[in-house]
């Protein structure tokens, strides 16, 4: 009884709120399954609300904008007066030229319900990256796409079908430990190796220190790597010579919706 009337609560205050457009307004998915603990669901649109257009698109083709021509608030709900252009590549988004959501929130999650589509789409920026996922996760994601290249639908569809859940595989090592090619050879930093060989993933490992700025140094070879004809001396300048041509890259933030995808579909084994 007491919980039930806890939601009766929080529903007379959603509704007695006064709500303006700037609460409406961003980018919002549907989940495959659990909001924040899934993946973004395959055939979905991802939705943006904007100041003066409505776009729906999904990650195959789609893609569909309309001017906002009019926008009407009554309480918790949005209702869009839309450009019903009917020279538009995919059409009209409906046919009577409207939209309208509820805006909801369940706890820290924010919600916005097409009343249109019977449809509920989840708050998708880089505050809710921040709010929802660890910030490893989101490291680890941008870094692997920045470096091997976004998966395509398809790509995890193959993943998925031949090897299961895609695993990441996390090690960390501290400055002045030695290499696992040489013992002479310590690292100058603390790294973190991703492998992306496990689950059938890209072969390799990526082997990099971060400066906590947007950047990382990457080690160009896996620091672990062995030949069997190696000399002792081979092995101390191989993992000398990957240190010394350490090189500083980029990485890319990627999409709010792009980086919460790519951790919905894999599996982080620390070890």
């Amino acid at each position: 009884m007491r919980i039930q009337n806890l939601r009766i609560q929080r529903k007379k205050m959603q509704k007695s709120k006064q709500y303006t457009y700037e609460d409406f307004k961003g980018i919002y998915v549907i989940f495959s399954g659990e909001p924040y603990k899934t993946s973004i669901k395959d055939m979905s649109d991802i939705i943006v609300v904007e100041d003066d257009y409505y776009q729906s698109f999904n990650r195959w083709d789609f893609d569909m904008t309309s001017t906002i021509k009019d926008k009407t608030i009554e309480g918790n709900v949005l209702t869009l007066d839309l450009d019903r252009d009917e020279n538009e590549m995919w059409g009209l988004h409906s046919e009577s030229g409207t939209e309208q959501f509820e805006l909801r929130h369940d706890g820290d999650k924010k919600i916005l319900y097409s009343v249109t589509n019977d449809d509920s789409y989840y708050s998708m920026s880089n505050q809710d990256l921040q709010t929802h996922y660890t910030q490893s996760e989101i490291d680890y994601a941008r870094i692997i796409m920045t470096i091997y290249g976004e998966p395509t639908l398809d790509q995890w569809a193959m993943w998925e079908e031949e090897w299961g859940v895609p695993v990441v595989v996390v090690i960390y090592n501290s400055a002045g430990d030695p290499t696992e090619v040489s013992d002479e050879v310590p690292y100058p930093n603390d790294v973190t190796h991703l492998s992306l060989t496990n689950q059938g993933m890209a072969a390799g490992i990526i082997t990099y220190s971060s400066h906590g700025d947007g950047t990382i140094v990457r080690y160009p070879m896996p620091l672990h790597y062995h030949q069997e004809d190696q000399s002792e001396e081979g092995y101390r300048q191989l993992a000398q010579e990957s240190l010394d041509d350490a090189e500083a890259i980029y990485i890319e933030p990627f999409e709010p919706y792009t980086v919460a995808d790519f951790i919905g579909r894999v599996e982080f084994l620390y070890e």
